[in-house]
């Protein structure tokens, strides 16, 4: 696996261990991107700091480009 998509990210906790474990257990992935929910509003992901910081971690650590589109 190469390109993981994932729509209708809300940001929960349960989310964000399945993109960990994705990071970890698919050595050969390069491209995540990960696309929020469509009835969400962009200010209940932005205003989440922590989901922010998370996703800035796993690009800073992981060799796999990790995107999120609000």
């Amino acid at each position: 696996v190469k390109v993981i998509e994932i729509y209708g990210f809300q940001g929960t906790m349960k989310e964000m261990a399945m993109i960990k474990h994705f990071l970890d257990y698919f050595p050969s992935l390069k491209e995540m991107e990960v696309y929020a929910e469509e009835n969400i509003y962009p200010t209940q992901l932005g205003g989440n700091q922590r989901v922010l910081e998370m996703f800035e971690l796993y690009n800073k650590f992981s060799s796999c480009n990790v995107q999120l589109f609000i």
